[in-house]
């Protein structure tokens, strides 16, 4: 497509002045102060490759309800906004939810929840290394002694009872910071 000439005269296309470079000096400030790149972005980037890398899984998402919805409680379902502290991880098959907790000094207790209903092998993996735990029969799973303010990502993987139903071997969430 050519451009008529009296479209290309236009600011846009003409050469960046002392004016544009202010502005985007601001941005730049901006950005910087609002928005800073994480320090440890180089770290997040390479532990999710690596996992890409090994697997070959369905990925899970985050899902943030937007209106009321129903939670597990200590005794019943009760109706409620969601815990805030809660994290719900969803993919065509799998929904986890993980509640992490305060339990010691600078430690979490990582209360998690996976549906459909049956066991799970649940494996912790961090910079810290790997931790592997098994849901009992409703799905639910706890891990305990995780340092708090750590990145973490959740590799579950269905029984093969569960696999036979048609659940996918291997569901990976993202990397999420506790």
């Amino acid at each position: 497509m050519q451009m008529e000439p009296e479209i290309r005269d236009r600011g846009e296309f003409e050469p960046l002045d002392s004016c544009d470079e202010r502005i985007l000096a601001v941005i730049n400030e901006l950005h910087h102060r609002d928005d800073p790149i994480p320090n440890d972005l180089n770290e997040r980037v390479e532990f999710v490759l690596e996992l890409e890398a090994a697997l070959d899984a369905k990925v899970a998402s985050v899902f943030r309800p937007k209106e009321m919805t129903l939670v597990r409680g200590d005794a019943d379902l009760a109706v409620s906004q969601g815990d805030p502290t809660s994290i719900t991880f969803d993919c065509e098959a799998v929904t986890v939810m993980v509640t992490p907790r305060p339990a010691a000094s600078r430690e979490l207790r990582l209360d998690g929840w996976i549906g459909p209903e049956g066991t799970y092998g649940v494996e912790l993996r961090s910079p810290q290394g790997t931790r592997h735990v098994s849901s009992d029969e409703s799905g639910r799973f706890v891990l305990e002694g995780l340092p708090n303010n750590e990145i973490f990502q959740l590799v579950i993987r269905p029984s093969e009872a569960l696999q036979r139903e048609g659940l996918p071997a291997v569901v990976v969430t993202p990397a999420v910071r506790l």
